[in-house]
């Protein structure tokens, strides 16, 4: 989590963003918990997943370049452990 951080804190003054922070742990986010535990950091730009696990320098520029300009999408692959343990 510390390194995803990072590279994101890194590179806010070239390409601006907000990072919000969530505790899957607290009661509020159960529904984040359920589907995350065993994958985090898990990154979303404005509600659409983008990366779990971690983020390089090039991946950030490539994703907040995309966002941006409005071209991101959803990225395949978002984890959901509750969907996982239900099979």
């Amino acid at each position: 989590c510390d390194k995803v951080k990072g590279v994101l804190v890194e590179l806010k003054a070239s390409y601006p963003h907000c990072l919000e922070q969530v505790d899957i742990t607290d009661k509020e986010n159960a529904e984040w918990f359920d589907r995350y535990k065993y994958d985090i950091p898990v990154l979303h730009l404005d509600g659409k997943y983008w990366t779990k696990h971690r983020l390089t320098t090039e991946e950030a520029i490539r994703g907040l370049e995309a966002f941006e300009n409005g071209a991101f999408e959803s990225q395949a692959g978002e984890p959901n452990a509750a969907r996982m343990e239900r099979k």
